[in-house]
């Protein structure tokens, strides 16, 4: 449901008032002003190899008595050191990213005088030929806009200030004395660049609605989604933000054609599922269930709800990165689990999808190993058993093989909480061996599996101790017949606290463990 492999991160500082556009937009933005600074450079730096081998500059009436290559090399080595002056201090992002989108306009303005005065040079070179009326510099004023979408009084000033670098350009360098360039060739000249700029204005307006549409499609109620943190079985997961409040939140969302059901009846399954999710999950008050804060369908038709945002990894990531875990933590986190689930069970709903990637291991407040239970897309009311079972598609079993009590598997319509504790054995299986209770080459034989074969007891399967009462406890999840299963989830956690009166699991173990791993985990 969560990214798995590193730390969810509380969201950070809302993005800049003047940064219209979306994040990541204003990212790629930022990207493509480094890589136009980037290509400046290397433009620049053929300049200056032309430069220094070209044959001198021919006779002519309007060539002053001036080392003509000795200025053009220096105005394009000056140009390269501002160029990757620039693509150095946005790669850092020194400033803000306003600040850094200010200076990429600056920098697309000095491109477009150096471009003018470049080719300046060059028509003193070759003659006044008919391009003496075209400047690379009307390319320019189309092309950058586009690159760099912003509000349109800035664009405007940003675009006329390209523009009049072409004829700014050559009335500089024939001021200082170096070449004499024939009127009528700034007029014309002036009239094409024009041309251009106005060009250079619809492009920019064109992609800068294209961004805008983008943000107002991300907008969901009084949320805006930041950043997309992952993909689960029932939709998307996004970072967002209250567009009010100082909240950061979590967006799951999907629309009725996702998820690979592309059939009507498929899709609106899906949805169905998804708003049951939802309106399952926001009944729950345990504080080791995830908390729903909103949740609603989009104008575009994108069902949607909004929950809160954690801080921490799962235990199927914990296991992959850590190994085994200590029988001690195990119940700790185990117990957790039984308090969303015991009231859960009591309000007559059944999760069907326990398993490690559905048990986040978090950093919550003050509190260290707080275990949160997620995803209910596939809780069932078992006092609803006709509506739930028309749940599943064309009659498929739906869960996690490596987790699926057998009652599920064998299709059973009188299931109630003590599948979710088989399935939570299964969990403590693999928090305390690094291994599924059960080994097979397929999905399928690993659920026949679950039928038929009795597992090894957790302790031959690990090195790390496992206490005789904790193995019969898993052991006792794990039986085929539900009847012989714990009775209730609050019965499993008298047995686990009982099982952890010896030695148990102290807050002071769990902070240390978060200070010796939290930044090992962010950066992964």
């Amino acid at each position: 449901m969560f990214r798995e492999t590193e730390f969810i991160q509380k969201a950070g500082t809302n993005p800049s008032d003047s940064d219209s556009l979306p994040p990541d937009i204003i990212e790629i933005v930022l990207k493509r002003i480094c890589i136009l600074c980037v290509f400046t450079a290397i433009m620049a730096m053929m300049g200056f190899l032309m430069a220094s081998f070209f044959p001198k500059i021919v006779d002519s009436e309007t060539i002053r008595n001036i080392d003509y290559s000795g200025i053009e090399m220096g105005f394009d080595i000056f140009t390269i050191v501002v160029s990757l002056g620039v693509a150095w201090m946005v790669q850092k992002r020194w400033f803000s990213n306003r600040t850094l989108v200010a200076i990429g306009l600056v920098f697309g303005i000095f491109v477009g005088l150096w471009l003018s005065i470049g080719e300046c040079f060059g028509l003193v070179k070759h003659g006044f030929t008919p391009m003496a009326s075209f400047s690379f510099n009307q390319v320019w004023v189309v092309f950058f806009p586009a690159i760099v979408p912003i509000r349109m009084r800035t664009t405007i000033v940003a675009v006329l200030s390209i523009s009049l670098m072409a004829p700014a350009g050559r009335l500089l360098v024939e001021h200082l004395g170096w070449i004499e360039l024939p009127a009528d060739s700034l007029i014309s000249l002036i009239l094409f660049t024009l041309i251009s700029a106005v060009m250079g204005l619809i492009v920019s307006r064109v992609v800068y609605k294209l961004g805008k549409s983008v943000k107002m499609a991300r907008e969901l109620g009084s949320y805006s989604l930041i950043e997309r943190l992952g993909k689960g079985g029932m939709g998307e997961v996004w970072r967002a933000n209250h567009k009010m409040l100082a909240r950061p939140a979590a967006v799951k969302l999907i629309r009725s054609d996702a998820g690979g059901l592309g059939d009507q009846d498929g899709g609106i399954t899906l949805l169905r599922r998804f708003e049951n999710e939802a309106q399952a999950t926001a009944s729950l008050r345990s504080p080791h269930t995830i908390q729903i804060y909103d949740y609603g369908l989009s104008p575009e038709g994108v069902f949607f709800y909004v929950m809160e945002l954690l801080e921490g990894i799962n235990l199927d990531t914990l296991v992959s990165m850590h190994g085994p875990q200590p029988a001690e933590r195990v119940i700790f986190l185990l117990k957790q689990a039984c308090h969303s689930l015991k009231e859960a069970h009591e309000s007559g709903l059944i999760h069907r999808d326990i398993k490690p990637a559905n048990l986040f291991l978090c950093k919550y407040g003050s509190d260290y190993d707080f275990i949160k239970v997620l995803d209910f897309g596939l809780v069932k009311e078992h006092k609803q058993t006709t509506d739930a079972a028309r749940l599943t598609r064309h009659g498929s079993i739906i869960g996690t093989p490596g987790f699926l009590p057998p009652e599920l598997v064998l299709g059973k319509t009188d299931v109630d909480g003590r599948a979710d504790l088989y399935a939570l054995g299964c969990v403590a299986y693999w928090l305390l061996t690094g291994d599924l209770v059960f080994r097979a080459g397929s999905p399928m034989e690993m659920v026949i599996k679950h039928v038929k074969e009795i597992p090894e007891p957790p302790s031959r399967r690990t090195e790390l101790t496992v206490p005789p009462e904790l193995d019969r406890i898993v052991m006792s999840c794990l039986e085929k017949d539900p009847i012989e299963r714990p009775r209730t989830a609050t019965e499993l956690a008298d047995w686990l606290d009982s099982c952890a009166q010896s030695n148990p699991w102290t807050s002071l173990q769990a902070e240390k463990w978060w200070d010796l791993h939290y930044k090992n985990l962010r950066s992964s």
